[in-house]
């Protein structure tokens, strides 16, 4: 499966990070996991280097490629560039012009980084935002019954 052919989580914390390769792992599927592009402008990419170094030395590894997704910031992805954060998508504001697109995928090459442009496409799937103490298996249960739908068990 291509990389963009992957269905896509999206998570908020390391919880839901965790929930989505424990559900892929049930499913014996490949999933990306994305940030939202709100989190990207309130954290930035230093949160999400940490967020990747924290999640990447668990004993279930990651199920796919993890996406950073800056929204419509160019500075975000010039600095996950600068991170060597695997990933990044790029969603411009309508109207940008193509050329800053363009820059920053070249941007983006020079440095190893896949870059992704537009909107997550689907099958994607947001965990609802986080609140209070969250629920490993909830969590994980959810994600796994979204992926169960879309991949139903084949009959032999």
């Amino acid at each position: 499966m291509a990389f963009n052919d992957l269905p896509i989580l999206i998570v908020h914390d390391r919880a839901q990070a965790l929930a989505s390769f424990a559900a892929a792992a049930a499913t014996g599927r490949s999933v990306q996991i994305e940030t939202p592009a709100d989190l990207a402008v309130g954290l930035g990419p230093m949160w999400m280097r940490a967020f990747l170094d924290a999640i990447t030395t668990e004993e279930t590894p990651p199920p796919g490629p993890l996406v950073f997704h800056c929204g419509d910031s160019p500075g975000l992805v010039q600095a996950g560039g600068f991170l060597n954060l695997p990933a990044l998508r790029f969603e411009p504001v309508a109207g940008s012009p193509p050329r800053v697109a363009t820059a920053l995928a070249e941007i983006a090459a020079a440095r190893g980084t896949r870059f992704l442009l537009g909107p997550p496409p689907p099958p994607c799937w947001r965990f609802p935002p986080p609140g209070g103490r969250p629920d490993p298996t909830a969590l994980a249960t959810a994600a796994r019954e979204w992926l169960v739908q879309l991949f139903p068990a084949t009959p032999r």
